[in-house]
């Protein structure tokens, strides 16, 4: 029951759609609806469980989400026209860049056909999809972004782990059941 939580834990997601884009681009205030829930179903599993001498157990816990279309109100494959955060976010890192980088992410954007909405899946928006305007900017600017391969809202979250976690099994002391002794080796948290 520990090592696979029985429990179902839920993850409700609102998106708002843009219904005016092209009025944004001329300067009126965009009209956005409310879409969704779009509910995703966690499941939190303990894998590579080892006990230790001092009462300590360490683990990984994996978590995966699974759409859930009985308690949503729309499905994964539902087109939505939202902002190019992609873009944005090149935008906005190359305004401290040299011209010449700016002169080459312009014509990305052109050559990429890189506009300022987009019409996506909620599928892709949440758990993200291969652009290779992406691989680009990752090309051109080696670090600066947390997205490789796939860009997406969640796009690192579904399929992943917390990380390494020992914990106080309480048998000495049932108060410190849980206590967090160690994350991936640190004590500490900076």
């Amino acid at each position: 029951m520990w090592r696979d939580l029985p429990v179902p834990f839920y993850m409700s997601m609102y998106i708002f759609e843009v219904m005016n884009p092209k009025e944004v681009l001329l300067g009126e205030k965009p009209r956005l609806e409310e879409r969704g829930p779009y509910v995703y179903r966690e499941r939190k599993q303990k894998v590579n469980i080892t006990f230790h001498d001092n009462s300590t157990v360490s683990f990984v816990e994996t978590r995966t989400f699974q759409f859930d279309p009985e308690k949503s109100a729309g499905r994964e494959e539902d087109y939505l026209v939202v902002p190019n955060i992609l873009l944005m976010v090149s935008a906005q890192m190359s305004k401290d860049l040299s011209f010449a980088v700016k002169i080459l992410l312009n014509a990305a954007y052109v050559m990429y056909d890189q506009k300022a909405f987009m019409n996506r899946t909620v599928k892709e928006i949440l758990w993200g999809y291969s652009d290779p305007f992406l691989d680009l900017i990752n090309t051109l600017l080696p670090g600066k972004l947390p997205f490789k391969g796939k860009f997406g809202l969640f796009a690192d979250f579904n399929n992943s782990n917390t990380g390494i976690f020992t914990v106080n099994t309480g048998v000495e002391d049932i108060s410190k059941v849980q206590m967090v002794d160690t994350w991936n080796g640190l004590t500490e948290v900076v």
